[in-house]
């Protein structure tokens, strides 16, 4: 791994866990194992190091979403397989709330993490909407965008609460909202 690769793994390990605000760029170079110099040679401030995070954090989240799908056959098994991914995440070790959530409240102000967090919203409304088109759902781009809006509601239901209650039972409204039929959740291991 690249000396910037370092940095970005190690800055996307520590935004994941700590935050924004609560991570400075000592902090990250020391856990990088990276001179200042260094640091600032591949990214300009700390600004430009959280939207490479993000951007980092968009394509791994979207390899590994896009893995899990490409296994299912139907449109529903795709649908199912969708959130089953979220749900897997929920509850695994390494979730700590969305990045992209977090960035967007931390930096409200800030133009390129919000378009970073539209751009990765808007992947997953556009992938919902293909599911939601092929499995003959109407009004697949309103729908789609009902999907999304409940999954970032699950992602904060799921920080608080930690219940896959909550989820199946949100999951089962917004398929009935839909005229889809159940499709039951894989509860996880924890």
């Amino acid at each position: 791994m690249s000396k910037r690769d370092d940095i970005l793994y190690t800055a996307l390990r520590l935004f994941n866990e700590n935050g924004y605000h609560a991570v400075g760029v000592d902090r990250i170079r020391d856990e990088a194992q990276v001179s200042k110099m260094t640091l600032y040679k591949y990214f300009a401030n700390k600004d430009k190091l959280v939207e490479e995070v993000l951007k980092l954090r968009h394509r791994m989240f979207k390899e590994s979403l896009e893995g899990a799908i490409s296994k299912a056959t139907t449109p529903l098994e795709k649908l199912r397989a969708l959130l089953n991914w979220h749900i897997h995440w929920f509850f695994s070790k390494n979730f700590h709330g969305c990045m992209f959530i977090k960035a967007t409240g931390e930096f409200h102000d800030t133009r390129d993490f919000l378009a970073v967090s539209r751009e990765h919203k808007n992947w997953i409304t556009g992938l919902l909407t293909t599911i939601l088109k092929d499995a003959n759902v109407p009004q697949p781009e309103s729908c789609a965008q009902l999907f999304e809006i409940t999954i970032d509601g699950m992602i904060v239901n799921a920080s608080i609460f930690h219940s896959f209650e909550n989820i199946q039972v949100a999951w089962d409204k917004l398929c009935e909202a839909v005229n889809l039929p159940r499709l039951p959740l894989d509860e996880p291991t924890i």
